[in-house]
């Protein structure tokens, strides 16, 4: 059984940068943190299609 959230793209990197924010205190580190975060998780997403599609 899977779980399912209803969130939005936006919402996720809210939720990054302001857990970043709390552990780092400054607000350019959370930002690249978010950032890469985002990317990683999409670029695993991208990886999963690619396998499914072969």
């Amino acid at each position: 059984m899977t779980n399912q959230i209803d969130t939005n793209l936006g919402e996720l990197i809210t939720v990054f940068y302001e857990e970043y924010l709390a552990l780092y205190g400054d607000e350019d580190i959370a930002s690249v943190a978010a950032a890469a975060t985002v990317n990683e998780l999409l670029l695993q997403g991208s990886e999963v299609v690619a396998e499914q599609a072969a």
